[in-house]
């Protein structure tokens, strides 16, 4: 072996050793450490299904399992084996954990617990009962403007207070999200807004419609990244039209390309409080309540649909804009059922029809369901493919 694969083996040899004594002293310790006679018992938490069939970076509800019948709803995300290859994986992991757990606000899905078990790395967050903002748009053509803008204002209050939090030595953490979009929005049944995501950014990259500027050109991120992801998620959320101009410039500052230009969390927050103000009818947490409430669709809803769409062709009888709002509602129950795979093949039959019809528009909106549809089944990079389609079919 030559000097230099000495050196290399040597070093690797080391991190795998400082690796697996990390692994030893982050084991869990406690006289109620072990959830035994549950079937799927993982430490102290029952899952749903066994614990070697979560994929690395997905999470499934869980239960914590205490004394007494004690029990809380929780999501448990899956870091990776304890294998060498995936140190660094975990160590960021692990890094991004401990300072999500700083956190502690209305606003905010905590980051409840690290550990590993049976040599599986993962991170416990808070479960939020209810729908994201993400699935809510699934289902609905947009909502009013003083909900959406209610909504952002609660976020932007989970993010002034993140990016204002210091250590005990009384510096900046200068914590950033990250990966800020409408499936990390949660409306709880309670008329709650809360960000998740904080400590689990390691899971997935953003996606490409909420990426801010300066991340995509590889520069360094703070806070006001945060900020353009949620001037995307306005633009998302928004209509076209009646908004007041006020919400409307606001907007447009956060989404400006150069970071400097932009408002902080706090600037942003404050101006969405004097927007809602002018509201002619205030938004209550009941109605966010409400919007959580609403029931994703039935597979069933979406199978007698596709049915329909696979026996329509174009004649004297089928109207192509009739074919064309079927496959748009087809993508949205899709998005919000969270069946990925399923919907993304119908998306690329409807592009055709739209591109073969000269409708733009239609084509641009199933190009982004496409995109959306993908990033539910994890296939990242084909999603950014299908959303530059979809701009290029708006310019």
């Amino acid at each position: 072996m030559s000097t230099f694969g000495m050196q290399d083996h040597t070093a690797h040899t080391l991190e795998h050793i400082r690796f697996r004594r990390k692994c030893e002293a982050l084991r869990i310790v406690s006289e109620h450490a072990e959830v035994p006679g549950f079937e799927n018992a993982f430490g102290r938490y029952r899952l749903s299904q066994r614990p070697t069939e979560i994929e690395p970076g997905n999470a499934q509800v869980a239960k914590l399992v205490g004394m007494d019948g004690f029990e809380k709803r929780v999501m448990i995300w899956r870091v990776s084996g304890t294998q060498p290859w995936g140190a660094q994986l975990i160590e960021a992991a692990m890094r991004e954990a401990k300072q999500g757990a700083s956190l502690s606000h209305a606003n905010v899905a905590q980051v409840l617990d690290l550990g590993i078990v049976d040599g599986i790395c993962f991170v416990a967050t808070e479960h939020v009962s209810g729908r994201t903002l993400g699935e809510v748009l699934g289902t609905r053509q947009g909502l009013r403007w003083p909900v959406t803008a209610y909504i952002a204002r609660e976020v932007a209050a989970a993010l002034s207070y993140a990016h204002g939090r210091r250590a005990p030595s009384g510096a900046l953490l200068r914590l950033v999200h990250g990966r800020l979009a409408p499936s990390h929005i949660a409306l709880s049944s309670a008329g709650d807004v809360k960000v998740t995501g904080f400590g689990t950014s390691w899971v997935a990259p953003p996606l490409e419609e909420y990426r801010s500027p300066e991340d995509a050109r590889g520069e360094p991120v703070d806070g006001r990244a945060d900020v353009f992801a949620l001037g995307a998620v306005l633009r998302k959320c928004l209509p076209q039209s009646g908004l007041p101009a006020a919400l409307r410039d606001l907007m447009e500052w956060a989404l400006q390309p150069y970071p400097e230009c932009r408002p902080t969390a706090v600037e942003l927050r404050r101006e969405l409080i004097q927007i809602l103000h002018a509201a002619a009818r205030p938004v209550s947490p009941r109605e966010i309540a409400e919007l959580s409430a609403a029931s994703p669709p039935s597979i069933g809803a979406i199978e007698r649909l596709e049915q329909a769409l696979d026996s329509m062709t174009l004649g004297p009888v089928t109207h192509a804009r009739t074919m064309l709002r079927l496959y748009d509602r087809f993508g949205q129950l899709c998005v919000a059922a969270h069946v990925g795979a399923r919907g993304a093949t119908h998306m690329t039959r409807a592009l055709d029809l739209a591109d073969g019809l000269g409708h733009d528009d239609y084509a641009a909106r199933f190009c982004s369901l496409r995109a959306e549809l993908l990033a539910q089944a994890n296939r990242t990079d084909e999603s950014r493919d299908w959303l530059e389609r979809a701009a290029a079919f708006r310019r």
